[in-house]
């Protein structure tokens, strides 16, 4: 069974936070909230977010201010802003800062649990690819062995600079990712 999602939720609102954290944990999100500056720097510190929300307007520090600091801490976790009070001009900067989504309150339920599964079904493709690589490496590895080839003494499989995400090379073997064919030259 796969550990779920944690996500941060940032919001001086008691019932938005308990509201949202029960729509979260009944979807299988593990969830934490902040709704304080003291509560948001300790949340932060202790890190291991999937998804961090953050409310724009707080009494003690601006959801403004704050982004750039996430964004510097965690700069693969994605942000998404939440505001009653939503501008042009607040969502540009949001987005200039890092914010990956701008969302208005009050929130569609429905439509916030399906914001949150495309955002962190992106997430895991690079995640995937990497373990990909790593079971090719392997399997190229064993087959070297059992050929009774020594593996070079640098990477066995390595990726072209120019296309990393399509075509992967190991000594006589090229796969290209997209077609899915293997070639031995």
């Amino acid at each position: 069974m796969a550990t779920p999602a944690t996500i941060l939720l940032i919001d001086d609102e008691p019932s938005l936070c308990r509201t949202m954290g029960l729509i979260l944990q009944r979807a299988g999100y593990a969830v934490r909230t902040a709704s304080n500056g003291a509560e948001i720097h300790h949340q932060l510190e202790k890190g291991g977010y999937d998804l961090i929300f953050l409310d724009l307007q707080m009494p003690d520090i601006s959801g403004m201010e704050l982004l750039p600091q996430i964004r510097k801490a965690y700069p693969e976790t994605p942000v998404l802003i939440l505001t009653a009070h939503a501008t042009l001009e607040s969502a540009m900067e949001a987005v200039r800062q890092g914010a990956r989504d701008y969302l208005l309150k009050p929130i569609n339920p429905e439509q916030l649990l399906i914001r949150i599964r495309e955002i962190l079904a992106e997430l895991q493709q690079p995640q995937r690819r990497r373990e990909i690589v790593s079971q090719m490496q392997n399997l190229i590895a064993e087959l070297r062995q059992m050929n009774g080839e020594l593996p070079p003494a640098t990477k066995l499989l390595t990726l072209p600079p120019a296309d990393p995400a399509r075509i992967m090379r190991c000594g006589p073997f090229t796969l290209d990712l997209h077609t899915r064919h293997v070639t031995i030259q």
